[in-house]
């Protein structure tokens, strides 16, 4: 196969013939494997090596090498000059390792277990480099060149592109025997599609309850390392800008999450497995992490890795893919974990998933609470965790109604709220607070989750929120707040859902604390401010959510919230102020406050009335609450926004005396308000 792309890419001219009778510099089989690597990437790197040359490239795959000498002497640069300069060298060198690959497959043999690891972490280091252009004609014909031969009328067996090879020869490596699963593990494998070989998964679980796996960190190291490589061959997206990414595009999953990939049932159930079954806090004991080995905890982020990777090719299954250009039926694509996603189903598979879950993202809070510093290992996978709950929660249709009914969902809101608020100021992390703020937000939707918020907020989360005594909708909404006032530039897009995730739970939020009543109503009189107000066509919808949260409150929780009624009364000028805007004001209004450069600061009232209504426990105010949220300058729609909030002021804030009475969830249910869509 290495001789057939050789003389493709030679016909093509993007190598040239190699020059022969070439020597090397001889330091190999002195002992030192990390000096003799450094020779002979020198040597690649000056030289055409032959691929004939087998004593050169034995030498190669047979040296004792760690991942960490691969990636120290095998620098970006030096893979994009070699593809330059000696393109010859660098296709034996790719086909050879992906050669010896699915040499190793067919043939196990433990001695050999050694070349496959320097194998793997070769081509982990040289895959993204040949896939970092996406119109590089040399990494093309390397990878999906096909060299068709015909004999008796069928395809040459070997016809297949190096990619293809390279994706099958990893999802082999993941389980075979000896090498990252127990010698024993498919002796007693059942037929059939649907079922796998349960003493083959790397944890008990989903597709195998009572599994007993054998258990190695020689086992959790090489299923890192080919988890790595996997990693590495499907990061063709990372290169695709985000206007022109295409969920469809990449070659690479596509032969990475086909029905006829090897192994794939058996590939998710484990990485599903390793991640729910983690325990981060090690022997139980404090700085337990530190006595157990790096191999568990690194094979836990990989595997998230991964998961994510796999389930982020395509479409869900609910949604057509696209069509081609001739208008005719969209083709035939699927991806297969996807499909194995949808499929999970039965209590305790249910269990297992939310136990996992919400285990590992409260940990991240956890290990910043403790009385020894440093006593609890913290994961680093708890993005991938976000992204892993987010695709439960939307392609499985069984998933949500269980945490909904069967779970204690406050598990979830707390590291939630605690990563959002914790990432609002980084702009590295603005994709955290996003999938933090779907979540919420599909959640809210669900009666169930706000009639579960009513449930008391005892813990101390390690960050400054205000000090308050209430239930975990104050949580939500104190948090929330400090999103608005306190958060960075680009969070301005969010506003409408945090306001949206409030007003969803508003209907059964049974007694608000005095803190987070007290913001709310700093909110309204943010958002009413002619600074703001005017500022954007639709910053009145602001308004309109506020002013549908104190309904809400008022009229199915009346009896329970004297806090937000007080609150609401001390600032009825606010109020009054909206009730009698009009069209001349809003102008009069709109050019006393037209924007100017550098940050506006919004007045609030610092009155001793309004440090009253404060708690004493509550932080003091600083400089970053009293701000005016970031606001792109218009030009200011006066009349659109003077009559928008006109017909909102109309909107009725206390009860009639016919509804002066407080209405339970058992008496009056409130009607259901559905959340917005988080892809809108």
């Amino acid at each position: 196969h290495h001789a057939a792309v050789s003389s493709r890419l030679r016909e093509n001219g993007a190598v040239e013939r190699p020059r022969r009778g070439v020597t090397w510099p001889r330091r190999m089989g002195q002992g030192n494997s990390k000096a003799d690597l450094a020779d002979i990437l020198v040597t690649l790197s000056q030289t055409d090596v032959s691929p004939e040359a087998h004593d050169f490239w034995d030498e190669l795959w047979k040296l004792n090498t760690t991942p960490e000498d691969i990636f120290e002497l095998i620098p970006p640069d030096d893979v994009r000059r070699l593809k330059n300069e000696r393109p010859e060298n660098l296709v034996t060198l790719f086909t050879q390792a992906v050669a010896q690959l699915c040499q190793i497959v067919h043939t196990p043999v433990p001695m050999y277990f050694g070349q496959a690891l320097n194998c793997v972490r070769i081509l982990t280091r040289i895959l993204p480099f040949l896939l970092e252009n996406e119109e590089d004609a040399f990494a093309e014909r390397l990878c999906w060149s096909v060299e068709e031969e015909e004999a008796g009328g069928e395809e040459y067996e070997a016809a297949e592109p190096l990619a293809r090879l390279v994706v099958h020869a990893a999802m082999h490596l993941l389980f075979l025997p000896g090498f990252t699963v127990d010698a024993t593990a498919f002796e007693d494998e059942s037929e059939g599609a649907e079922s796998v070989a349960q003493s083959a998964l790397w944890a008990a679980g989903i597709g195998g309850a009572e599994a007993r796996p054998a258990q190695a960190s020689s086992f959790d190291r090489n299923r890192v390392e080919v988890l790595r490589l996997l990693l590495s061959a499907l990061c063709e997206p990372l290169y695709q800008s985000a206007e022109a990414y295409d969920p469809w595009r990449s070659r690479w999953l596509a032969v990475a999450t086909a029905r006829d990939v090897p192994n794939a049932r058996l590939l998710f159930y484990s990485l599903l497995n390793v991640i729910f079954d983690y325990d981060p806090t090690g022997f139980g004991l404090p700085y337990g992490g530190a006595l157990a080995s790096e191999a568990p905890t690194q094979l836990v982020t990989a595997a998230a890795q991964l998961v994510i990777a796999l389930l982020d090719f395509g479409e869900p299954a609910s949604r057509e893919p696209p069509s081609d250009e001739a208008g005719g039926p969209p083709p035939p694509r699927v991806n297969v974990f996807r499909e194995l996603l949808a499929e999970i189903s039965g209590p305790e598979a249910y269990e297992l998933a939310f136990d996992g879950l919400a285990r590992l993202l409260n940990n991240v809070h956890e290990a910043l609470n403790t009385t020894l510093p440093g006593s609890l290992q913290q994961i680093e996978c708890y993005q991938e965790l976000l992204v892993l709950l987010w695709k439960l929660l939307e392609e499985n249709p069984g998933f949500m109604p269980y945490l909904l009914r069967n779970c204690d969902v406050t598990r979830l809101v707390v590291p939630i709220c605690f990563l959002q608020y914790q990432a609002r100021r980084d702009p590295a992390r603005v994709g955290l607070v996003h999938i933090c703020t779907f979540l919420i937000l599909k959640l809210s939707g669900e009666r169930p989750f706000c009639v579960a918020l009513n449930k008391p907020f005892t813990e101390r989360l390690p960050v400054d929120l205000p000090l308050f005594t209430g239930s975990h909708a104050d949580l939500v909404i104190i948090t929330l707040h400090k999103m608005v006032v306190n958060g960075g530039d680009k969070l301005a897009a969010l506003y409408n859902c945090f306001l949206t995730v409030i007003c969803n739970l508003s209907p059964y939020a049974k007694t608000l604390s005095l803190v987070s009543s007290v913001k709310l109503v700093n909110l309204f009189e943010l958002f009413t401010s002619p600074r703001f107000l005017y500022q954007a066509e639709t910053n009145h919808v602001y308004v309109a959510l506020l002013l549908e949260i104190f309904n809400n409150i008022i009229q199915y929780q009346y009896g329970g919230n004297p806090h937000l009624v007080y609150a609401i009364v001390r600032r009825k000028t606010v109020f009054e102020q909206l009730d009698k805007l009009t069209l001349p004001t809003a102008i009069a209004n709109a050019k006393t406050t037209e924007p100017r450069p550098g940050p506006d600061a919004l007045p609030v009232r610092t009155t001793h009335e309004e440090r009253a209504e404060t708690p004493a426990t509550e932080d003091p105010p600083d400089a970053a609450d009293d701000q005016q949220p970031p606001q792109t300058p218009q030009d200011h729609p006066v009349a659109a926004a003077a009559a928008a909030t006109r017909s909102l002021s109309a909107a009725r804030l206390a009860p009639r005396d016919d509804e002066r009475r407080r209405v339970s969830h058992q008496e009056d249910e409130p009607p259901r308000l559905g959340a917005r869509s988080a892809s809108t």
